[in-house]
């Protein structure tokens, strides 16, 4: 049995085709920091794509550009470095950013087939602690 991820009751769907994004000053200047829909990245969205709605987090985004469902890409690190900036009060840089789907690895599905096929995925090491980011936009809901 799969879990299907859902925001506002819409399902979300991996992409299947890179877009490239154009963050440009103007999109900066309307932006407001650690809000996932109100981002800079966020504005070119809805400026270049003309999505219904988008938000962007350290580590995806998500584009709703129907009534039906989201798109989920992945963010790629020159992105996240600039929006965990942008979080903490420095500036945002206008560029261009190719965010792209998830590989096969990645997709919503992947870990749940992986634990059904019955095959030890671990190592056999220990985890070690993860580094959190604080002061900057949370995690997806």
């Amino acid at each position: 049995m799969s879990r299907t991820s859902q925001i506002d009751g819409l399902p979300v769907i991996d992409a299947k085709h890179p877009l490239t994004i154009h963050v440009q000053k103007r999109d900066i200047t309307k932006s407001d920091p650690k809000q996932p829909d109100q981002c800079a990245v966020a504005q070119a969205c809805k400026r270049e794509l003309h999505c219904i709605e988008v938000r962007v987090h350290l580590a995806r985004v998500y584009i709703r550009t129907n009534d039906s469902n989201w798109q989920r890409y992945i963010v790629p690190k020159s992105m996240r470095q600039e929006i965990v900036a942008f979080d903490r009060g420095g500036t945002f840089e206008p560029n261009d950013f190719e965010i792209r789907p998830p590989q096969p690895s990645q997709t919503a599905g992947a870990r749940a087939k992986r634990a059904a096929s019955g095959k030890h995925t671990g190592t056999g090491k220990k985890h070690r602690k993860y580094h959190v980011l604080r002061n900057v936009r949370g995690w997806p809901a």
